[in-house]
């Protein structure tokens, strides 16, 4: 049977038997997998404490291509993310980015660029001024990668141009909505000025990078709600996490 060899990040496990464990992986080259890993609950294996979220792995992995579960071969850890399991803050923001990136992904579709998304916004959150602002960049950053960016140059519904006095968010229709058409669609929100201007420079900065001008409180609450909307609205369902989010 052929060998498959990439970093990964664990994204869950669930138990098979009494001693073994399925683990959800996602990797950098072939995209999410699942594979068995033995008598992972062993206190005496020592890779037992390797498969948990916010670990950067690389594992060999061995069965056939099409198969839907494979076989661990090796298990090595290249980063912990220590400070994100030592810091409750960090942790939840990990396991809420982590379960979007489960919620986003199929088995077997490699996405290196949100590999790399993913990795970086785990090594930039200790550092980062504002963690909730950088899970809204991680949110975006995302939407931009599967093909869900907000619409904010074109009418949702009609497709004619935005106006700058039109600020009327669709979550459904998954952007904005021009004078005409927003009193025919239900569920709208009013997106203030800054909150649509940081959006808007947010989708045009690179993904390494932070929008210069900082964002007040009142207007983070609306980037919250707006990109909350507009995910759940893609997704067809919230995630376990956001709640978790805001203990």
């Amino acid at each position: 049977m052929p060998l498959y060899q990439s970093d990964a990040f664990v994204l869950r496990t669930y138990k098979l038997g009494e001693t073994d464990q399925i683990v959800v992986f996602f990797t950098r080259d072939f995209g999410k997998l699942r594979a068995v890993a033995r008598h992972s609950h062993s206190p005496r294996r020592h890779t037992a404490s390797y498969y948990q979220p916010l670990m950067l792995l690389h594992a060999i992995l061995f069965g056939r291509p099409a198969q839907s579960l494979y076989r661990i071969n090796a298990v090595d850890v290249v980063q912990s993310f220590r400070p994100l399991h030592e810091d409750f803050g960090y942790l939840r923001c990990g396991l809420y980015m982590t379960e979007l990136l489960d919620a986003t992904t199929h088995e077997r579709e490699p996405m290196p660029e949100l590999f790399a998304l993913f990795h970086l916004a785990l090594e930039q959150l200790p550092q980062a001024p504002c963690p909730m602002l950088l899970l809204r960049l991680f949110e975006l950053r995302l939407l931009m990668v599967i093909g869900y960016t907000p619409q904010l140059v074109y009418c949702a519904r009609c497709a004619g141009d935005i106006q700058p006095h039109e600020r009327t968010f669709s979550p459904h229709l998954g952007g904005l909505l021009c004078t005409a058409c927003a009193p025919q669609v239900r569920q709208t929100l009013a997106v203030s000025p800054a909150t649509l201007e940081y959006l808007q420079l947010a989708i045009a900065y690179e993904a390494d990078s932070l929008p210069p001008q900082p964002l007040d409180p009142s207007a983070q609450q609306e980037l919250e709600h707006v990109l909350h909307l507009h995910l759940t609205a893609r997704l067809g369902h919230e995630l376990k996490s956001y709640a978790f989010l805001h203990l």
